[in-house]
């Protein structure tokens, strides 16, 4: 088999079997579907899991990155509320955010390895338990450097939701089931980024700025009762897949071994725990064992303790150096202030065009991208490449310099407002969509590696997203706010024309790793960490 994989690209699936020529499992929806990572026969297999209990983690997942992403969001329209009884300048704030964004990635430098070697579930209930207490005391950090502590610390315990969730996703859902799974996971990071100031705005206005940090709190703490109570662990570390054997070599091992055929061909036909038909495994015919497969408990399953594995937790965390524009409007969204004299809860409700985005995304990703790979497959004879999913990144090639164009040139030259908040619709639009897509595109590609190599793609960008709210003011002063978005727009088309190059030489540059990316997977399935 190790044979066989080295010759492929790694990402490059047959996904199809529009012929029944595959002896897999398929898909009990879709019989041409070929069920992808191949599943065992083990029940507490995630893969294996019930639609029902998939749906329970699915949302378990969403519960937490809502609620742990809504406190990054929620004090955008309550700076100058906060900067009005505190000793913290908005520019102050500014950098602390700034600082946040930046340790969302560098946390998962150590999250990640420590959730691959020691369980995700546990991972997750110490970031939402740490969370409540950061954000239960934020309040009360009313000078510059509490302030910057503290969201220092709210970015590292928090790191989790930028790479972990896409894991957990991937644990669960099959191939062809992903790109719904990870949009609505996408949806959920950016819908409450955007919803997030709104409330923010809503809860300022009824009580004061204390409690949009509080009421964050509250609902984390609501999170981690509901993961407790129903979230899974998904880490499980698979067999090799066997190669198919034929019937007659089958009947051959089953002859020498006097073993009764009867039963195996009966079982042949049974359908699996996922819902596809089980093929025989030629190694257990050849020895004549029959796996009997346990039941975890209620109990078991609420167990923080994964099960014991060689330990490369220090070489996890070296993995992320080695593989070495939304967020530009919410660094300027202070705009709105100064050129249209919105209040804080003014500037709260605009970003409901986010929303809007969003929700346009939703249905272009979610309901558009798995038909869009589904039909592109059956075309390519039934293989399924990664760079099928870049397609509908297409929608983001002009609509990111065009929303960037009409921000800074609407506002220079004073625009009506409805203009900065469609150019908000579109840029969330985007970012949104850039998200999930790039994922998908990223963990369909090497999705073995996908433990390691999201750190690193988390950590360009919040090291980006720093680097910009850092930047921004300076540039804007330097070059002026016409010329700076002219500059963007233009390198927001450059870089999301990349799209276009990794569609035609995307599966060239897989193969040309293919070698070195299956020795890696080999280790890794010898250590007990394959995922």
């Amino acid at each position: 088999m190790a044979e066989v994989e080295e010759r492929l690209a790694p990402g490059t699936v047959h996904l199809i079997d529009a012929n029944g020529e595959l002896h897999v499992k398929h898909s009990e929806s879709a019989k041409d579907i070929v069920l992808l990572p191949l599943p065992s026969d083990d029940p507490e297999d995630p893969l294996n899991w019930t639609k029902s209990r998939k749906l329970l983690h699915t949302s378990c997942v969403v519960m937490f990155t809502v609620m742990m992403v809504f406190p990054s969001a929620a004090v955008y329209s309550v700076t100058t509320p906060i900067s009005l009884v505190t000793k913290l300048s908005i520019g102050d704030q500014v950098s602390a955010t700034g600082a946040m964004f930046l340790f969302y990635g560098w946390g998962c430098i150590l999250w990640q390895p420590l959730a691959l070697q020691y369980g995700k579930r546990p991972v997750y209930l110490i970031s939402m338990a740490a969370s409540v207490i950061i954000l239960g005391l934020a309040p009360l950090c009313t000078t510059n450097g509490p302030y910057l502590a503290n969201k220092i610390l709210q970015g590292f315990f928090g790191a989790p939701v930028e790479t972990l969730c896409e894991i957990s996703m991937t644990d669960i859902w099959f191939a062809h089931e992903r790109p719904l799974y990870l949009a609505i996971y996408g949806l959920s990071l950016a819908f409450s980024a955007s919803l997030a100031p709104a409330f923010a705005a809503f809860i300022n206005a009824g009580q004061n700025w204390k409690w949009t940090l509080w009421w964050c709190a509250i609902g984390i703490g609501v999170a981690l009762v509901y993961c407790f109570f129903l979230m899974e662990e998904t880490n499980y570390d698979r067999k090799p897949p066997q190669p198919a054997a034929s019937a007659d070599s089958i009947d051959a091992a089953v002859a020498e071994k006097g073993i009764d055929n009867s039963e195996n061909l009966a079982s042949e036909s049974k359908p699996s725990p996922s819902g596809g038909t089980n093929s025989v495994d030629s190694a257990d015919v050849e020895s004549g064992n029959n796996i009997v497969y346990g039941r975890k408990s209620y109990w078991q399953k609420l167990s923080v303790i994964d099960k014991p594995r060689p330990n490369r937790l220090l070489e996890m965390m070296w993995s992320p150096f080695k593989f070495s524009a939304s967020l530009l409007l919410s660094g300027l969204i202070s705009l709105y202030t100064v050129e249209y004299n919105f209040t804080g809860s003014d500037v709260g409700y605009a970003y409901f065009a986010q929303v809007v985005g969003m929700c346009i995304e939703a249905v272009w990703v979610a309901f558009i991208g798995p038909k869009l790979v589904m039909k592109l497959a059956r075309r390519n004879g039934g293989v399924a490449e990664p760079e099928h999913i870049l397609w509908l990144y297409s929608a983001s090639l002009f609509a990111v310099p065009f929303g960037l164009l009409l921000w800074g040139l609407g506002a220079e030259y004073k625009i009506h407002w409805f203009g900065l908040v469609f150019a908000q619709c579109m840029m969330s639009f985007s970012s949104t969509q850039c998200l999930s897509t790039s994922m998908q595109y990223a963990t369909s590609s090497y999705r073995d590696l996908s433990g390691e190599f999201l750190p690193t793609l988390i950590l360009i960008r919040n090291t980006l997203s720093f680097a910009i709210n850092y930047g921004i003011t300076p540039w804007i002063n330097a070059e002026g706010q016409r010329n700076t978005f002219i500059t963007v727009a233009v390198l927001a088309l450059v870089c999301n024309s990349s799209m276009l190059v990794m569609i035609k030489y995307g599966k060239r540059i897989r193969q040309s790793s293919a070698s070195v990316y299956w020795d890696y997977v080999k280790t890794a399935r010898e250590n007990g960490l394959s995922h």
